[in-house]
């Protein structure tokens, strides 16, 4: 019986060594990487990809959320403001003054901000896309070697005259100001109030139909490459080459096309099953009020005054 005993007071002898040999095991254990790592600063491409998807789905979405507010643009017509950019477009080609140009860019500027939209998101997104792009073109008329003058500035081998940094401004405050209104007007209106606008103003129906298509396919789209890309995140445990991530990319572009053909039959067939004729139907009824003749008005009027300023301070 003493042995017994003997042997039952080590046995907590015994477990206490392998408890204390546990937590060294476990401090001994590898970390993991830092692409299997969720806190971790590094992300994978998938996951970049994804988040830039979504960011890109929340842009477009947020266009509802602005044209809901209760803003000056919002409560006007659809057909009146899209007659309002028609007007501005072609304001803006006749006008060959940049400081003309620049008082269109703050007409859509102070439209913005009557319409509770956020200006710093309107300029980042104008001055990036159709700024940017429209810098770029216009950079090389602004050298000597295509439109010859007095030198501006000189910048090695390459000399910027003045009237080819003339041109190359006025190029770029034209397209600011024509995408300034574009965009503001898709921002302070809902989609199906525009292309019901456009059928009102005559335009074919085969083209709001396929710009309608076009709008909702991109969203249902990006929505489904960034579960493609979530789902690969979730299942990736290591990383992978850039070949083998290019090949994984072509892979998924080429499901992407497969896909977006079979839901353009399946959703034109449910389409033609629910009586479906080409008509762009809104809840919203189109009626033009005397505020919305009121605004045509004055958007016409201070282009034509615009325009005889500009003709006057160029002559």
């Amino acid at each position: 019986m003493p042995k017994r005993d003997d042997r039952r007071s080590a046995r907590p002898q015994r477990s206490s060594r392998i408890q204390a040999s546990t937590p060294a095991t476990a401090i001994s254990m590898p970390a993991p990487c830092d692409c299997c790592s969720t806190g971790g600063s590094s992300r994978s491409f998938a996951r970049r990809a994804a988040d830039a998807i979504g960011k890109s789905v929340s842009e477009m979405l947020a266009g509802e959320e602005t044209a809901s507010k209760k803003g000056l643009l919002q409560g006007i017509d659809p057909r009146a403001k899209l007659a309002a950019i028609a007007i501005l477009a072609v304001t803006s080609s006749f006008v060959h003054s940049p400081i003309a140009l620049g008082a269109l860019y703050a007409l859509g500027v102070a439209l913005a901000a009557a319409s509770r939209v956020r200006l710093g998101s309107l300029a980042r997104k104008v001055w990036l896309s159709a700024g940017l792009f429209s810098a770029i073109i216009a950079l090389p008329a602004a050298t000597s070697f295509v439109t010859p003058g007095p030198a501006l500035v000189v910048v090695g081998p390459v000399a910027f005259t003045k009237p080819g940094a003339l041109g190359a401004i006025t190029l770029v405050m034209r397209v600011i100001a024509s995408a300034n209104f574009a965009l503001l007007i898709a921002l302070t209106t809902r989609w199906t109030d525009i292309l019901r606008g456009l059928s009102a103003l005559k335009v074919p129906d085969v083209f709001t139909m396929i710009l309608g298509m076009a709008h909702r396919y991109s969203v249902s789209l990006l929505r489904i490459v960034q579960q493609i890309h979530l789902a690969k995140e979730s299942r990736t445990i290591a990383e992978f080459s850039a070949s083998e991530e290019r090949r994984w990319v072509a892979g998924q572009m080429a499901f992407a096309i497969k896909k977006s053909v079979k839901m353009s039959g399946d959703v034109y067939d449910a389409m033609l099953s629910r009586g479906y004729s080409g008509e762009v139907r809104s809840l919203n009824s189109l009626r033009a009020g005397a505020r919305d003749y009121a605004f045509l008005a004055t958007i016409a009027a201070f282009c034509l005054a615009i325009i005889a300023w500009s003709r006057g301070a160029m002559a």
